[in-house]
């Protein structure tokens, strides 16, 4: 069968548990995965023993649950101008690793060494819905629409591949041009073992943890427990005793959150379709300025499976919210199947006569 080389974005937890996800279900059909990344998304998929090739990151830089956009690009400006140079050493890596075809998941460097290899690529993510589909929403968004798309412009011009797919949770029209597949959420097989149950507590959880003092003083304030993951215990944990801060932990976060009333946390695409599929109503806080959170919100509440603040995160935002939780079904359709039917059909045919 094939031996497919997955690039994936190396921040956040969320591509890596959609690699996760994708891999698996590719390995059960006799598929051969490797893994391309950095960052912390090397660091976790090396923990599980995954083979993975070192590519650099690029980061977001967020304080204070804001993206700083301009100390983003500052951050990043060294690595775009490298670009020719990561790529040229990146092709000799993936050559000798001789995959039949690259998935790339937001990651910026391996589809431009596929493409000088002659390799087919396909583009898996969530962030593309924003360039494949007409996402509604409000007009004070309009620069900000603007801004991401450019970016993911930079990050994955839509020419490098051969076929797009895009995972969600909420299905907006395709713009005209685009010929993406949209498939629901691709989960990890620990999410789709769960057995959810209705607990007492609300799991919290934060991409970034810096700023969080202020987080913490606001669930202080709401009657009820909270289980909190990537903030960091205080100094001063006895001043907060309805909140339980938990170590990352990939088991236990998977527990805690099929355990849960009801999930607040930052509006992630992955844990939002994890929740979901647990039957957890969430209540979205996005990183302000940063617009795929703030779509993913959005759709969140218009599902009426969830709600979203917009703003600053307030004790009595999450007092209404739990006032009136809304009834989360569970379950529904999965898109691992789906994604890995189209990475097979990009694949070269000369791969499957293998199993002949």
């Amino acid at each position: 069968m094939a031996r497919i080389l997955y690039a994936l974005n190396g921040q956040g937890r969320g591509h890596t548990s959609r690699a996760l996800g994708v891999a698996h279900t590719l390995r059960q059909r006799g598929h051969d995965v490797l893994f391309c990344c950095g960052a912390d998304a090397a660091d976790r998929l090396r923990r599980q023993g995954e083979f993975v090739l070192d590519v650099p990151a690029p980061a977001e830089l967020v304080r204070g649950n804001r993206v700083r956009l301009l100390a983003t690009a500052w951050q990043n400006a060294p690595l775009a101008v490298r670009t020719p140079e990561i790529v040229e050493a990146l092709t000799e890596r993936i050559d000798d690793l001789d995959p039949d075809l690259v998935v790339a998941d937001f990651e910026p460097f391996a589809p431009r060494a596929a493409r000088r290899l002659g390799l087919p690529v396909v583009a898996l993510s969530h962030q593309q819905i924003l360039t494949e589909t007409r996402c509604h929403v409000p007009l004070r968004y309009a620069a900000s629409a603007a801004l991401t798309r450019l970016g993911i412009g930079v990050m994955a011009p839509r020419g490098l591949f051969d076929r797009v797919v895009v995972p969600s949770f909420f299905f907006p029209p395709h713009r005209a041009g685009s010929d993406a597949a949209l498939v629901p959420p691709i989960l990890r097989p620990d999410v789709l073992d769960a057995a959810p149950r209705r607990g007492a507590h609300l799991l919290v959880y934060v991409n970034h943890p810096e700023g969080s003092d202020r987080l913490l003083d606001v669930l202080r304030r709401v009657d009820a427990p909270f289980v909190v993951y990537n903030v960091p215990a205080p100094a001063d944990s006895a001043a907060y005793p309805n909140l339980t801060f938990r170590a990352a932990s990939r088991r236990g976060f998977v527990d805690d959150l099929a355990a849960c009333r009801a999930v607040v946390s930052t509006a992630g695409f992955t844990l939002l379709s994890e929740a979901l599929h647990l039957g957890k109503p969430v209540l979205a806080a996005p990183n302000r300025g940063f617009f795929e959170q703030a779509v993913n919100a959005l759709y969140l509440r218009r599902s009426g499976r969830g709600d979203a603040v917009l703003g600053r995160l307030t004790a009595p935002a999450i007092e209404r919210f739990l006032r009136v939780l809304p009834p989360v079904a569970g379950g529904g359709p999965l898109g691992n199947a789906l994604a890995a039917d189209h990475i097979e059909a990009v694949c070269p045919r000369r791969t499957f006569a293998l199993a002949s």
